[in-house]
């Protein structure tokens, strides 16, 4: 097994050109695993991601905050998955990041609790059309139970299918001095 020095997996993500659509995987305090889709809105020294602070994925990170994404660009033969440590954003970046939104997903942010279970969408359209009302003629704010969250990369795997069927698979692993890469067999 070869270890060598590399240089940071997020530029080569970059690179790769990866969607902003992951599969982020959490686990809450007993383990029980949890995946869905996120829509990574950008990538700076992690990868960054906004949910509902009641959501599923955000409860799970507030006791066990490690997780995973996995990116795939599958007709182009492309996976990268990473994992790491999630951190809350702060206010300023929250803010930041919601005054960019959409005016129907800051409205749909004031009206969707992800963990409530609802009779039917009329629910939802009913605060929606509210909040909407509310909001007639003036800015929306980040409501405080909307905000950001960035998963840190202690490791990263870069996959790609190649015309001879044998993949290249290389793991980045953070240490104490930096990156380092390690091919995997496919």
């Amino acid at each position: 097994m070869r270890t060598e020095n590399a240089v940071d997996p997020l530029s080569e993500f970059a690179r790769w050109e990866m969607p902003g659509f992951a599969v982020l995987a959490t686990a809450d305090h007993h383990g029980r695993p949890s995946a869905r889709w996120v829509d990574v809105a950008y990538v700076d020294h992690g990868f960054v991601y906004f949910t509902n602070h009641a959501s599923r994925k955000a409860a799970d990170v507030a006791v066990n905050p490690v997780a995973a994404l996995c990116f795939a660009v599958l007709d182009r033969g492309r996976q990268v998955r990473a994992e790491g440590t999630v951190a809350r954003l702060g206010e300023v970046e929250s803010d930041a990041h919601f005054a960019t939104l959409p005016r129907t997903l800051q409205l749909l942010a004031w009206s969707s609790d992800q963990r409530a279970e609802i009779g039917d969408r009329q629910v939802v359209r009913e605060r929606f059309d509210g909040h909407r009302a509310r909001f007639t003629g003036q800015e929306i704010p980040r409501p405080l139970h909307w905000g950001g969250y960035r998963l840190t990369p202690q490791e990263m795997e870069f996959w790609q299918r190649r015309a001879d069927e044998i993949q290249d698979r290389v793991r980045y692993r953070r240490g104490p001095d930096g990156w380092h890469t390690t091919r995997l067999a496919p």
